[in-house]
């Protein structure tokens, strides 16, 4: 069996190392050869990851050329897509109702999103944003409707998918737990308040501001270290920034104590099964979240990690697992065992390999 990945972006775009690149050394062993060409070049996906922080011409530059290229490379994947027995689409949709195209080529289609990409991740009610709104849902319809499966990562997307598409899995993660191991903690003087993320969630951190400044007031031994932050400034704490690299990204996910992942509860929210979230539990770091339906499929409430969804709560929670190294201990055990039952990786990979047969019968 041969297979065509086209995730949007290359490896450095975070969806397409865990949706895409993860599986790939396990199915050559299985039987499966494949090629990966994205949608977009390296260069373009790390312009993609930095656009949050380009100001408005700059992105307007940035739209015109990543359009264009992405135009040409997916004619190309289009021409050769035929030679293969399955193309993986990991995001990808095209212009243009150029998917038709596709089908005509190769009508074993799946289908994999893992973020309500039918929604603009920017809320508001301008002519450019109801234009790009309408653009980027009827892009994701168009794609449903001649895949033949499509792989969402939690219910919200699936129930919004089925709706155009009847063949839909649910994959979780995946997380390789054997990469993201959770080692024993020694004694420290300090308890590290951490984070990952890139620019494009940096924002999210602005709705903690006043939680930092009271915990940072409370707790002298806490230190707050933010992993891949873009331009997120509070001058009430003092932040360790680390720029995050795929070979220190383990090490430094299990220096922290307790992991954050703020958000609002919104409808493009509602879309994401955080990563940030599932790579704290995986290394046993007790998660503390803001409440959305779509976390509650992962978080048991004061048994894996904790929900919050005032600055009261946020502060309350952290102080207890400040205060208490057992408990941290405790909550992050648990989500480490959900993590391993969920969402690991050598369980998801059968799945995986078991929709690609289904796909050729």
């Amino acid at each position: 069996m041969k297979v065509l990945f086209v995730p949007y972006g290359t490896e450095k775009a975070p969806a397409t190392r865990y949706r895409v690149m993860q599986y790939l050394p396990y199915l050559r062993g299985r039987g499966i050869d494949y090629t990966v060409f994205s949608a977009i070049s390296s260069f373009s996906t790390t312009l993609m990851v930095k656009s949050p922080d380009f100001n408005r011409f700059s992105k307007l530059l940035y739209y015109l050329y990543v359009f264009i290229e992405k135009l040409v490379r997916l004619s190309w994947i289009i021409f050769i897509s035929g030679k293969f027995d399955i193309v993986f689409l990991q995001r990808t949709t095209f212009p243009f109702r150029l998917e038709t195209l596709l089908r005509m080529a190769n009508n074993n289609i799946i289908f994999d999103i893992d973020d309500a990409i039918y929604l603009p991740d920017k809320q508001g009610n301008d002519i450019v944003t109801r234009l790009k709104k309408y653009i980027k849902k009827n892009e994701v319809i168009n794609i449903l409707k001649v895949s033949k499966s499509v792989i969402t990562e939690n219910d919200y997307i699936k129930n919004f998918v089925s709706q155009y598409c009847e063949s839909t899995y649910k994959i979780p993660g995946p997380i390789d737990t054997e990469r993201f191991s959770a080692p024993a903690k020694g004694e420290k003087q300090y308890v590290t308040l951490g984070w990952i993320g890139t620019p494009g969630t940096t924002s999210y951190l602005y709705m903690l501001d006043n939680v930092f400044k009271r915990i940072a007031g409370k707790y002298s031994f806490v230190k707050f270290k933010f992993i891949g932050v873009g331009r997120y400034k509070n001058p009430g704490i003092k932040i360790e920034r680390v720029k995050w690299d795929y070979m220190t990204e383990v090490d430094q996910l299990q220096s922290f104590d307790i992991g954050i992942m703020p958000m609002p509860d919104d409808e493009w929210t509602r879309g994401k099964l955080g990563c940030k979230m599932l790579q704290y539990m995986s290394v046993g770091v007790p998660a503390v979240v803001s409440y959305t339906p779509t976390n509650v499929e992962i978080i048991r409430n004061g048994e894996n990690g904790f929900f919050t969804t005032r600055d009261q709560e946020w502060t309350e929670v952290l102080s207890r697992l400040i205060e208490d190294k057992d408990l941290r201990n405790a909550i992050g055990r648990k989500g480490r065992e959900t993590i391993v039952d969920k969402c690991s990786l050598t369980g998801n990979i059968d799945r995986l390999i078991d929709i690609f047969k289904k796909l050729k019968k």
